[in-house]
């Protein structure tokens, strides 16, 4: 085996699945890499099943805190053990796109970088982070955020200001001389302030658009508890040094003018009703229609861009709807035109009243059905031959928003519960294990690793399988839980709009020193 040249750690706590995941798509790579590299798992004293399980990856060697030091803590004790010039730092809910390491690698060929990044996508293919560039009132702003994967500026390697520490190498030696991660900073800000050391030191950094992660952001348990003391720390630190720093120009918005096409479809309107809760909950007043002339005197009526919420948009605004294939889209109108997946969201509210509930009782035979009546009765055909004893009932939105319980074993996801897919996210939110059939739309939703797929055709056996087996349904469950929880996350989807918004009324972000 070839000597490693790469050094990936990966920092953990809890959240096995989210590890296996990333340890999984390492290994695949492992034998296709042209990059031979070694992994270090730095445990910091997690409590779920993370110190059995990882006898799965012997490949991988593992570091156990028996208290949790946190992300700098974590990642300055991966380092301190690599064994190669070069160490990566990998979020443990994030994971390469085909042979990422390569072109990391080489970035390093020039003697003064110090630090290299590669693009981060979500789940959905959409641009996370590009690099990192600075807004013009201070602050840190992930470029292309929310954008289409296919921008120039997310497939051009550059130097930038910084890079996420979600996917961050750095060459070993300098990392430790420097001092690591600062550890005064509790899980954020920790990155940019090596960004920050690296730029005093007359070091580069570099964006390298070749390599491409996927990340879940923010998956790590109360990522956001410390944001606002990291961020003072930060700032008393480097404020003065922030003046010399290139701006980076996007747009904004202010008021949200919404435009409802629910059409009497109970679902769809609670999935608005749902977004513009968390739109309000980042400052952004909803209004209805349009913007009457006498709001105009607030500020933030004057920024105002309209959401169209299956319907058309007018400039500025976005409209959300499908696309054709029953996958439902953000389209902008106004300065630019572009569109991206939807992310459904719901309330932690909403689920709290769910009238759709997990049963555990190993006795419960009761499947819910997202589909037709005519999907219930072939469902039942098929089931009354390979799933005795099992009971499908189909799910109405009734079911879904109303005051009754009705306890389920799972629930079999054969299309979509509405043009949004509120109820299909709403389920899998609550934890109710899922079979799902191989649809383009439903994939789009779930994961292989948080659900059990398979044609449309043959489910039978796959809801015989969940049904007589609770323990498999408690582990699907609490993982469909906790993927969909982060994925469609009301702070996620609105965030998401919010970007396609900016981008309706300014285009794309561009540099603050550019002709408009």
């Amino acid at each position: 085996m070839a000597r490693p040249e790469l050094s990936v750690v990966i920092p953990v706590y809890n959240n096995w699945w989210l590890t296996a995941r990333c340890l999984r798509e390492l290994d695949a790579l492992r034998a296709q890499s042209a990059v031979a590299f070694e992994t270090i798992v730095v445990d910091n004293a997690s409590s779920d099943e993370t110190p059995e399980a990882i006898a799965h990856f012997p490949w991988a060697r593992y570091v156990r805190h028996e208290i949790n030091e946190n992300f700098a803590g974590a990642c300055n004790a991966g380092a301190r053990a690599a064994q190669t010039p070069l160490t990566f730092f990998l979020n443990n809910d994030a994971y390469p796109l085909g042979d990422s390491f390569a072109p990391l690698v080489r970035a390093f060929d020039r003697s003064d970088v110090a630090i290299a990044g590669g693009a981060l996508f979500f789940e959905d293919g959409v641009t996370q982070a590009a690099g990192l560039v600075m807004l013009p009132n201070d602050h840190w702003h992930y470029s292309c955020r929310n954008l289409p994967p296919s921008l120039d500026d997310v497939n051009r390697s550059r130097d930038t200001l910084g890079v996420s520490g979600a996917a961050m190498a750095v060459r070993t030696q300098w990392f430790l001389d420097t001092g690591g991660f600062d550890e005064a900073f509790v899980n954020g800000f920790e990155d940019v302030d090596l960004c920050m050391r690296a730029h005093e030191q007359g070091r580069t950094i570099v964006y390298v658009a070749g390599s491409r992660f996927a990340h879940y952001e923010a998956a790590s348990e109360n990522r956001f508890a410390h944001e606002d003391e990291n961020e003072r720390l930060f700032r008393r630190r480097w404020s003065a040094k922030l003046a010399a720093f290139p701006r980076t120009l996007r747009g904004d918005v202010g008021a949200v003018s919404v435009r409802n096409g629910s059409n009497g479809d109970p679902l769809l309107a609670a999935g608005l009703e749902d977004l513009q809760d968390a739109l309000r909950a980042f400052g952004h007043p909803i209004v209805r229609n349009r913007v009457a002339a006498w709001r105009k005197y607030d500020r933030r009526f004057r920024r105002a861009a309209t959401l169209a919420w299956f319907c058309d948009a007018g400039p500025p605004g976005v409209s959300i709807h499908g696309d054709g294939s029953g996958v439902p889209v953000i389209r902008t109108a106004g300065a630019t035109d572009v569109s991206v997946p939807f992310l459904p969201c719901a309330s932690p509210q909403r689920l709290e009243s769910l009238g759709v509930v997990r049963s555990d009782d190993p006795k419960c035979a009761s499947v819910g059905v997202i589909g037709s009546e005519a999907d219930v009765a072939r469902l039942e055909a098929e089931a009354s031959a390979s799933a005795g004893g099992v009971v499908l009932t189909r799910i109405t939105p009734g079911m879904l928003l109303g005051k009754d319980r009705y306890p389920l074993a799972c629930a079999v996801h054969l299309g979509l519960s509405d043009p949004s897919a509120f109820g299909n996210v709403l389920l899998a939110q609550a934890g109710i294990s899922a079979i799902v059939a191989a649809r383009d739309d439903l994939l789009a939703l779930f994961q292989e690793d948080v659900a059990l797929i398979g044609p449309q055709a043959n489910l039978a056996p796959l809801i015989s399988r969940m049904c007589h087996d609770p323990s498999l349904r408690a582990e699907h469950g609490a993982r469909l839980a906790g993927d969909s929880k982060r994925r469609y996350s009301p702070r996620r989807s609105a965030i998401r709009v919010v970007d396609l918004l900016c981008t309706a009324r300014f285009g794309v972000e561009r540099s603050a020193g550019a002709e408009p």
